[in-house]
């Protein structure tokens, strides 16, 4: 095995000047459902689906009798699973589900209301405030004040012939004399 191979399956880089193998087949693969030998239906972005548009056809129908099928045993009109709440025709996750999204629709419809008022308001140039800033009289600091200390001198260093704590108490310094 080439030494260039083996770095690249080491590191998990492929080699310098690997070049891969081009797919030169334009049609799509054959639908995955067993016994089906048509090819795949193609996705409105431009991706395959991985069944063709009859067997896409046929489960859509499937899911949709089932559905019915619970439906009319007592389940959810919206999944079709869970039973209904007493007197209505959703379960309660579905109907909290579709709480949400209507909230969430009438959220965007609110904001886009205030987008759309803000857009018809004529141009105009802008006059920063403190507001800006995020500073109002409530928060605002006050303006400092010089005190009393500010002016008045600092007092006289005290001399250091009155500073007893720098002398030890029991040592006088007789090893240091010269007799």
């Amino acid at each position: 095995m080439e030494l260039q191979t083996l770095i690249a399956l080491w590191s998990g880089k492929l080699p310098p000047g690997f070049v891969p193998q081009a797919v030169l087949r334009d049609e799509p693969e054959e639908c995955s459902q067993p016994r089906c030998g048509r090819q795949r239906a193609p996705k409105p972005d431009g991706g395959w689906y991985a069944s063709c548009r009859p067997c896409l056809d046929r489960r859509a129908a499937s899911c949709r009798r089932r559905r019915a099928a619970l439906v009319a045993e007592g389940g959810c009109r919206r999944c079709g699973y869970r039973k209904r709440t007493e007197g209505d025709f959703l379960c309660e996750r579905c109907r909290e589900d579709r709480d949400f999204e209507r909230g969430r629709k009438r959220r965007d419809a609110l904001d886009a209301a205030a987008i759309d008022e803000f857009a018809a308001k004529p141009d105009r140039a802008h006059e920063p405030s403190d507001l800006d800033c995020g500073i109002s009289p409530w928060n605002a600091r006050p303006k400092p004040q010089p005190s009393a200390a500010y002016w008045s001198p600092l007092p006289d260093p005290e001399p250091k012939s009155e500073q007893l704590w720098r002398e030890s108490i029991s040592d006088s310094g007789w090893r240091y004399s010269r007799h």
